[in-house]
């Protein structure tokens, strides 16, 4: 029974690592991302400002859920993400 538990905590820290991992690198996407807009802004308009005006708290509260790990702050930086991809994107 002792090594079963010691399986299963394997397979939960591992699968906490992974989603860690997975986390750090949409992290990193979304500070280059980030970056790129904050470029692009600055060549913008005022719609365009505000609007960033807007997104740029999520885009911290974001940030800061991705330390805890956890699906529900692996699917918040996954729409973050997005939301900032398409944001650029209108930018153009």
């Amino acid at each position: 029974m002792c090594s079963n538990r010691t399986a299963k905590e394997m397979t939960m820290s591992q699968t906490t690592k992974d989603l860690k991992t997975e986390l750090d690198k949409s992290i990193e996407i979304l500070k280059t991302l980030r970056g790129e807009v904050r470029v692009k802004l600055h060549l913008a308009g005022m719609d365009a400002k505000d609007r960033w005006n807007k997104l740029q708290p999520q885009l911290d509260a974001v940030e800061h859920a991705a330390k805890e790990a956890t699906e529900a702050s692996k699917t918040a930086v996954l729409q973050a993400v997005k939301t900032l991809k398409e944001f650029g994107e209108s930018l153009r």
